[in-house]
Parts: C-alpha cells; structure tokens; sequence
C-alpha cells in the first residue's frame, strides 16, 4: 500500500465485514432502535462517571449505522415538544463508535486533535469534539453489538481507571440487554 493509500485509509470509517450479523444478533436480542429512558439513566450515569458532556449507550446496526436508545447531555431531550439539537442516529462515518465495534475494545482518545484519524472526524466541528471514551457491548456470544460512550468538547486525561469503569457500565447494559431479551420485551 501506497504513503497516499496509507494516509487515505486513516481518516475513513473501519471496514464492517460483521454488519449484517451484527445486526441480526440485535434483532434476536430484541435491542431496536427505539429510545429507551432505562438507557437515558444509564447514559446520565456515565456522565457522572467520567465528567464528560455528552454520554449515551448505542446499538450498530448494519452499514455501521448507529442508533442511541440512551443518550444524555445538552440539546439530546426534547424540549416543549420539538425535535432535540442532538439525534438517536448517526450515519457510521460520524463519531468514534464503530472504531469500538470493529476493534472489539475499549478506547479512550484524551484529545482526538492527536490522531489524523479521528481529528477529522465530522464530530469534530459539529459538536467541537476534543475527548472520547467508550466500551463494547459484547454478548455471550461474542458478537459486539455496540458501545458505551463518552464525548466532551474538552481533552480529558481518562486513563485504566477509567476505561475500567466503562467497561463494567458495558457489562451491567448488556447484562440487561439478556434480561429484556429473556423476558420478552
């Protein structure tokens, strides 16, 4: 591969060879993208936890497309019945997300600006993006189904500790996600 093919490849959105199973492995788990205020609570949660301003659980579906069935911080709640500033979806070429998917691992960026691949990241000037922090959804059969995230227009210093503490709040929503699909909902 080529300097040119080399400095291409870091700024596009990862291959996605598992999209459409993972996206049946979503539809058997009955996660669907439909807001949930269970995951609302959950992303409120983890802005207390890392002191972030943005915060959220996301299911990735096929093509990468990202839906957020929890999701918390300035302009993401409706507000006098009008549609919030921030949506439920993403298109995979947008945020850090699928970077987790398809690494199959937590990943903490304490500045974006630092790496060529994500500092060019449309986030970046949509939402002025500087940090990110998040953690798989990973299922029993591991299959990794989306993410726990963290974004915040500052740089952060979010280190094991941290990165831990994502990956228990990971844990405990997929844990959940087996309760509702074992229940039925």
């Amino acid at each position: 591969m080529s300097d040119l093919e080399n400095e291409f490849r870091l700024t596009v959105t990862p291959e996605d060879p598992d999209g459409s199973k993972r996206a049946a492995r979503l539809a058997k788990l009955g996660a669907v993208a439909q807001a949930d205020p269970e995951y609302d609570d959950v992303a409120r949660q983890i802005l207390t936890l890392t002191g972030a301003t943005w915060a959220g659980v996301n299911f990735v579906g096929e093509h990468q497309h990202q839906f957020f069935p929890g999701i918390a911080g300035p302009g993401t709640q409706s507000v006098d019945g009008a549609d919030p500033e921030i949506g439920r979806e993403m298109p995979g070429d947008h945020g850090y997300c699928v970077y987790v998917v398809a690494r199959e691992k937590a990943m903490a960026l304490n500045n974006v600006m630092d790496y060529a691949r994500f500092a060019g990241n449309p986030v970046v000037d949509a939402l002025g993006i500087r940090a990110y922090i998040g953690a798989p959804l990973v299922d029993e059969e591991g299959a990794t189904i989306g993410t726990v995230w963290a974004i915040d227009d500052k740089t952060h210093q979010w280190g094991t500790v941290d990165v831990d503490a994502m990956k228990e709040v990971a844990a405990k929503v997929m844990g959940r996600i087996r309760e509702k699909a074992a229940a039925g909902a």
